[in-house]
């Protein structure tokens, strides 16, 4: 399984130049479509937030500071964990084989990292194997913060059943129930999240 499920990243473009990254925001979660390009955490169960990373950071290359196709959408732990690391050292190399990283608008990112029956994030080759190291992938909650993505999809096609049918009286008390158990398995499952 793919670490972003069903959702294929590409990024626009059409998007016009702007001279403050920070301003690229918006065009960025769209085209990540809410999602952590790293561990495809949505930004519904992200407790701290999401932020623009530079893929080759900007210690290493300052001249892409504002070009789009070298920004990701991050959830905070993910950019955190990355933050300045380039271990190629060459803004012009992500990784050596080895070593380094892969971008997650690319279909090269499914070859080094997937998700097992579970959701957790494992790793298929050396480059995967180093960004699950730098990511923390083996000790953070990937298959809980998976299983919960997958209650909200869920959830929400219950809505969509409920929105579109009428009820009767039992199947409304039933229906708001199994919202209500579903809202507090969530909060369960994410608790203080990450």
């Amino acid at each position: 399984m793919r670490v972003h499920g069903d959702i294929r990243i590409t990024r626009s473009s059409n998007v016009i130049l702007e001279k403050d990254y920070s301003n690229y925001r918006d065009p960025l979660l769209a085209d990540f479509s809410n999602i952590c390009g790293y561990c495809g955490k949505h930004i519904s169960v992200a407790k701290k937030g999401f932020e623009i990373d530079h893929f080759v950071p900007i210690s290493t290359d300052e001249t892409r500071i504002c070009d789009y196709n070298n920004l990701v959408m991050s959830c905070f732990t993910c950019n955190r964990k990355k933050g300045p690391k380039w271990p190629t050292e060459d803004k012009e190399l992500c990784h050596d084989g080895f070593h380094g990283f892969v971008d997650p608008a690319t279909d090269e990112f499914d070859t080094h990292l997937g998700r097992d029956l579970n959701g957790a994030i494992e790793h298929y080759t050396d480059v995967g194997d180093y960004m699950c190291g730098v990511f923390k992938f083996s000790i953070r909650p990937t298959d809980i913060v998976w299983k919960s993505m997958e209650l909200v999809k869920r959830k929400k096609q219950l809505y969509n059943i409920r929105k579109n049918s009428k009820l009767d009286n039992d199947e409304k008390e039933l229906f708001i129930e199994i919202q209500e158990e579903l809202d507090r398995l969530l909060e369960y499952l994410l608790g203080e999240g990450e």
